[in-house]
This record gives structure tokens, sequence and C-alpha cells, in this order.
């Protein structure tokens, strides 16, 4: 853990050198000041409203687990991206699977599978996304080298989201095969340690239940493609507050970017990776470096404030204690 926190600060630092590297601050400061402030107010609520879309999605994907309420859904996934903000090395998805099965008395394995399909679906939804960008951008030849990124990130995607079906699918088919091959493979731990690993592997195959049919697979697709194209619309609205009329592609583009960017190691809350990807989408349309960055810094606020103050509300209401976060995050190190 700590080899990756300090490698995830050292590229937050770096990117954040870059993306402030001769930058006029006073422009910096007058164009993030003369935002138009209630075009703000949409913008955070389209954040909250994320988190909304995103418990009704996982409520379709636990559903053949159980049928979990969406109030327990919508607090777990607060809880785990605020966690995000602030934690290293993204324990967020664990900690969310885990809570969630602590209060609704299911396999904290099987829950966090399901957390895993939903990244499938997210993974799935931004490479058509991407597909679109690429197909209907006209990269002048001195950005050639973002197309040549975008292609590249979209190959690796695409290369990780077969992989990874391939391997679920094995994992969820040939269960009991699939764990007999794996154990093979840790052969140099102890036995106890190895039945534990194989165990949770085990219930987490459990929790590789697609949907329970047809109508929940669309619902999933949907409110996945709903998810990222409100995203979009919030970029789009946050310019439209700073005085930036964005191509219709802009949106789309900066969303790829600063996705591609998010899977990068960085410090809690993606500082820095998220901030140059923003800018240099802005860039890329014309945008000053001022403008640019000053965007970033507003568009990554607006998601960080309202999920830190939104998971600390629900931390006091659901009197969850930091010892009992910090016990949570012990138990998951020691399961890995």
């Amino acid at each position: 853990m700590k080899w990756k926190f300090w490698l995830g600060l050292l590229i937050s630092v770096t990117f954040l050198y870059i993306a402030f590297h001769n930058v006029d601050l006073n422009l910096l400061y007058l164009s993030i000041k003369s935002t138009d402030l209630p075009f703000l107010i949409p913008v955070v609520m389209l954040t909250v409203f994320f988190y909304l879309i995103r418990a009704l999605r996982w409520f379709h994907l636990l559903e053949p687990i159980k049928k979990i309420g969406l109030s327990n859904l919508f607090s777990s996934t607060v809880i785990g991206f605020a966690a995000n903000c602030v934690l290293p090395a993204r324990l967020g998805e664990f900690i969310r699977a885990n809570y969630i099965g602590r209060m609704e008395n299911i396999s904290k394995s099987s829950s966090f599978a399901t957390i895993v399909i939903e990244r499938l679906f997210d993974v799935f939804t931004i490479l058509l996304i991407l597909l679109f960008v690429i197909l209907f951008t006209d990269f002048p030849s001195k950005w050639e080298s973002i197309e040549n990124a975008l292609k590249t990130g979209g190959f690796f995607l695409i290369a990780l989201f077969i992989m990874s079906i391939f391997l679920l699918i094995g994992l969820k088919k040939k269960t009991q095969t699939f764990l007999n091959i794996f154990e093979r493979f840790l052969f140099f731990i102890s036995q106890k340690i190895r039945q534990k690993i194989v165990n949770m592997l085990k219930d987490f195959s459990n929790g590789l239940v697609l949907v329970k049919g047809p109508s929940q697979l669309l619902a999933v697709i949907f409110y996945s493609l709903t998810l990222w194209c409100l995203t979009s619309f919030q970029i789009y609205i946050l310019g439209l507050s700073m005085g930036m009329s964005l191509p219709f592609l802009a949106p789309f583009f900066i969303l790829i970017l600063l996705c591609l960017s998010v899977t990068l190691p960085s410090a809690p809350g993606y500082i820095g990776t998220f901030h140059l990807a923003c800018q240099y989408g802005l860039i890329f349309y014309g945008f000053s470096k001022e403008k640019a960055l000053s965007m970033a810094i507003l568009l990554h606020a607006a998601g960080f404030i309202p999920t830190v103050i939104l998971g600390l509300i629900i931390f006091i209401l659901q009197h969850i204690s930091l010892r009992s976060l910090t016990n949570e995050q012990i138990s998951l190190r020691k399961e890995k």
C-alpha cells in the first residue's frame, strides 16, 4: 500500500506541474472568478444524480443475489466514491462491497463481483463513446499523438474487456476447474491461506450473475448510457457557465480523456491526472491553458466536494466511525 501511495503521489505532482507550467495565475483566477454561479447548481446536482443512477443500476445487478432497497444502495455507492476521494489505491470499491455486504448480510466477495460486472458495463459504454469520437473527430497533424494515444487506450480497453469477459465466464461456468488450476498456481503459500483465497474466489463467482432477464439487462444498459451521456452534458453545462461554447463532440472527447486518466495511479481523488486530461482536452479545441485549467479545477471540484460532503453526511446519519472504516480496510488487505 505504501509504494502505491507514493507512486500515485509522484504521478499527481508531476501532472500538476505540467498543468500549471507557464500558466498565468492571475488569468487563471479571473477565469474561475468570472464563472456564472447559477450554472454551477445543475452541475453539482448532476453529481448527486449520478449516484442515484449508479444505485439503480446496482439494484438490477444485485437482484439475483438479493433484492436490496435503493436507500442502502445509494448510501453504499456514495460511501465508496467518497472513500476513493480521500483514500489511496481506490479502496472505495472494496469498502463499498464490504459495507453493503455487512448491511444486507450477503457475501462481500459476491457483492464485489457485481461491482466488477458494473465496471465492465462502464468499459463497454466508454468504448462505444470512444469509437464515436475517433470516427467523427478530425485530428490535426500536431495532435497526432493524442489520436494515437486514444487508439492505443481503446485497444487496451478492448483487450482488457475481452480478457475479463473470458476470465469471468470461465470462473462462472467452470468454477471448480478454474479454482483447482488457480490453487495450483498458489503452491508457494501455506495451505490455510491458499484455501482462504480459493473460498473467497468461490464466493466471488456466486456474485457473477449478470441479470435476471432481458428487461433487467436492458435497464442496466440504459442506466450505463444515461450515466455517461449525462456526464458529458455536465461538462457542457460547466463550459457554458464559463462562457465556453463547446462543440458537440468536445464533452465526449474530454470524457474519454478523463476516463483514461483515472486509470493511472494517482493521489486520492485523481488529483493531477484528472486536471491535465481535462486541460489538454480543452486546449485541443483552441482554449487557452488558463481557461482550460480553470474549467478542469471547477469540474474536479464539482465532483469531489459534493461527494465528500454527502459521504460525511451519510457517515454521521448512519453512525459509521472512522475506526470501523479502518477495520474494513485491514480485513480487506488480509483477504488479499
